[in-house]
């Protein structure tokens, strides 16, 4: 892409995330995410670089640094968050040899976080300026168990992230009080996962904005958890009965939700695209998992996994990332115009120009 066409593409992603995008309020003090978060020192990554980062967001949550450029906010980020537990470092049992400096910081760890830990933010001047949790930054007892290797891959991550935007930008376009837990963005953490067949994929850290849980799971209660269905469902969008909630009701968690074309109350006029965010039906459910069976199958996950490896592999840019984002949200929340998305077509053609 020509340098001026880069300039103009980044004034506009501040000018599209300006919209109304409203996500979750995040809390400012551990004591609000949880009284009895647990301080933890955690090993500064050597080599963790950004993915993709909502510089709007983190300029709305972090007055401080609204006046920094965005290869600033890169880099106050990196300094602040781009590290990994202790436990984690010190075997190789699920990730490959992982890369640290010397340097340590003191996050929290909230009760039942098992690979997530919440950082305190601060500005150049050292002032705590509220918090950031960041997801897949290894767990206290690393082990070959679901949901127990501590870490997040980075095609994980990057899914994650997109749907994010695209349950935030269907939430508003419901006109229910639910908001989401606001994505700011994915680093490539600087290793591999090892995953339980020997295979091994990108390892990644989702960052969102700080909350507390009413419960580890966060499970809203069985009536919220119906109402929101039928709104989902409205999208084409199936929670699979794991809607997982602040104690404010805003959702923070995505790794179970599925596109399907075929939902009772689905609208056709405001569905999510099926063909870029379903999958290959002709795939069986298989193994323990049937019920979240397609969310590690579907288009979603597979391209951003592709997505993932390719910029671990030098063979894709943070641009490629942010196309790749772009191009999978862009036209299911082009169908909503409740949820003041009308500009991410601009985004599109420009990213698609040659």
């Amino acid at each position: 892409m020509k340098l001026y066409t880069f300039i103009l593409l980044t004034l506009l992603t501040n000018i599209v995330f300006a919209e109304d995008r409203t996500t979750s309020n995040p809390l400012k003090t551990i004591k609000e995410v949880h009284e009895d978060s647990v301080p933890e020192t955690m090993a500064k990554l050597k080599n963790p670089r950004i993915a993709i980062l909502d510089y709007d967001l983190i300029r709305q949550d972090f007055p401080a640094v609204k006046g920094m450029s965005n290869p600033q906010i890169d880099a106050w980020i990196l300094s602040q968050v781009a590290y990994i537990s202790q436990p984690q470092v010190a075997q190789t049992a699920v990730n490959t040899s992982i890369p640290v400096t010397k340097e340590t910081v003191e996050a929290y760890r909230p009760p039942e976080y098992g690979r997530a830990i919440v950082f305190d933010m601060k500005d150049p001047s050292g002032k705590k300026i509220g918090l950031i949790d960041a997801k897949g930054t290894g767990s206290l007892k690393p082990g070959q168990v679901d949901h127990g290797n501590g870490l997040s891959t980075l095609g994980e991550a990057i899914r994650e992230y997109n749907y994010e935007n695209l349950v935030r930008g269907v939430l508003i376009d419901a006109k229910v009080p639910n908001r989401t837990v606001g994505s700011y963005g994915v680093i490539d953490a600087g290793f591999d996962v090892v995953h339980a067949d020997g295979s091994t994929s990108r390892a990644g850290i989702y960052l969102r904005q700080a909350h507390s849980r009413p419960t580890y799971n966060g499970w809203l209660d069985a009536g919220k958890r119906a109402d929101l269905e039928k709104v989902f469902h409205k999208y084409g969008i199936e929670p699979n009965k794991n809607i997982q909630g602040t104690k404010a009701a805003d959702i923070y968690d995505f790794g179970h939700f599925v596109v399907m074309d075929d939902l009772p109350g689905i609208d056709p006029k405001k569905a999510v695209s099926f063909e870029q965010w379903g999958y290959d039906k002709s795939v069986k459910p298989s193994g323990r998992d049937t019920r979240w069976f397609y969310s590690k199958q579907d288009k979603p996950w597979i391209w951003g996994h592709e997505t993932a490896e390719a910029f671990a592999a030098g063979k894709a840019t943070r641009e490629d990332i942010w196309r790749h984002h772009v191009q999978m949200v862009q036209p299911s929340l082009k169908k909503l115009p409740g949820c003041g998305q009308g500009l991410y077509h601009i985004l599109n053609a420009l990213l698609t120009a040659k």
